[in-house]
């Protein structure tokens, strides 16, 4: 499970097997043209996996030396951030009548940097826990590393948080490297009760996920909680909405669009936001399936500038990032996490285009950077 290749191919085929439960009656089915790139897709992964399996295997041997002072530059951001907006947003939306959770967007600039930063500094303080051998330092670096899971609870940034906690995961797989079955049960209890929670938040804050998903007679006689919905919806909701996007649009094969596309899909949104505003244009919308359901995997939007050749190009632009990342951090101190948070950017595209989410992608570059920061104090 740290091979980011296969982590690739059990991702997105998991979601499509998850998918033929059929428990949503707005689903498109999935067509021959999609099953044919899927199948390409995992055949190259699947060789890139067993070309880069010696390195990767090699990946395991860490060594905690985050400097204890550390927790001091995303606590003062996460601080900052409260302050200048004036009130907690979680309490907003449990006891107040003004909270609109999109409203949050914390000290402009500084907030970027205070969740990327968040979510590097979580993975690297986990790592720090599982391989400390001292007792209190071990405490010590578990309460720092949930510091930034708080944070983005308080703020309402669930996803986020979902996003740390499975870097968390993958940081105890490569530690592991082989999991028993006890840890397997307990990780799995602990996954179903965080999808539970999910569920529940999600249905508080954006209401009634039925009028959204449109929950199928199969789930209905399933057995299965309601709350589980917003899982199924979630995490299949994107690929239906990416087929949705096949099955109902003609992409555009405009030449002239090729700017706007290699800005838009292959760059984080921090930069693509103030390009595309340079030469006055924005990101296409995505086709809805269900009114505002505006998320359709890594693929979705590249399909509606060039076809089936857009998506082939954003799944080779994944590939060659994740090849070019992996070479970086094989001579890194903090190789573990890096490779943590690169399988959890794989693992989340399948929702949105996660190369171009400054959240997530962002989160790569900050342990690299701490790296060349302790090279050049030591």
């Amino acid at each position: 499970m740290k091979n980011p290749f296969f982590v690739y191919i059990l991702t997105f085929g998991g979601v499509i097997v998850f998918y033929q439960l059929g428990w949503s009656d707005i689903y498109p089915a999935i067509s021959i043209d999609m099953i044919l790139f899927f199948g390409l897709s995992f055949t190259v992964a699947a060789a890139l996996a067993l070309a880069v399996s010696s390195d990767v295997a090699a990946i395991g041997i860490y060594q905690p030396m985050l400097p204890g002072f550390t927790i001091i530059i995303p606590m003062a951001c996460f601080i900052a951030d409260i302050v200048y907006t004036g009130y907690v947003p979680l309490f907003e939306m449990l006891f107040g009548t003004r909270f609109i959770y999109t409203q949050f967007v914390g000290v402009p600039s500084l907030h970027v940097f205070a969740v990327t930063f968040g979510g590097a500094f979580a993975t690297i303080r986990f790592a720090d826990f599982l391989y400390e051998q001292r007792r209190w330092r071990r405490l010590r670096y578990l309460a720092e590393a949930m510091v930034p899971i708080f944070y983005y609870l308080l703020v309402v940034y669930r996803g986020t948080a979902l996003i740390s906690l499975t870097s968390w995961a993958f940081v105890f797989a490569i530690k592991r490297s082989r999991i028993g079955w006890r840890a397997a049960v307990i990780a799995t209890g602990l996954g179903l009760g965080v999808l539970m929670l999910n569920g529940l938040i999600g249905e508080a804050r954006t209401g009634s996920l039925k009028a959204l998903g449109f929950p199928s007679l199969a789930f209905q006689e399933s057995g299965v909680p309601e709350s589980y919905f917003a899982t199924y919806l979630y995490a299949t909701g994107p690929i239906a909405n990416f087929q949705h996007g096949v099955t109902t649009t003609v992409p555009a094969y405009d030449f002239s669009e090729v700017p706007r596309f290699l800005i838009s899909e292959m760059l984080p949104d921090f930069l693509s936001r103030r390009l595309l505003s340079a030469i006055d244009t924005n990101r296409p919308a995505v086709p809805e399936m269900s009114r505002g359901f505006n998320v359709s995997s890594i693929f979705g939007r590249s399909y509606l500038f060039f076809g089936w050749t857009g998506v082939l190009l954003i799944f080779a632009w994944m590939m060659a990032m994740a090849l070019s990342y992996l070479a970086l951090i094989l001579q890194s101190q903090y190789c573990v996490p890096c490779l943590a948070l690169l399988n959890t950017l794989i693992v989340f595209s399948v929702f949105d285009n996660m190369i171009a989410v400054s959240a997530v992608s962002l989160q790569l570059v900050w342990p690299l950077l701490l790296g060349l920061a302790l090279n050049r104090s030591g």
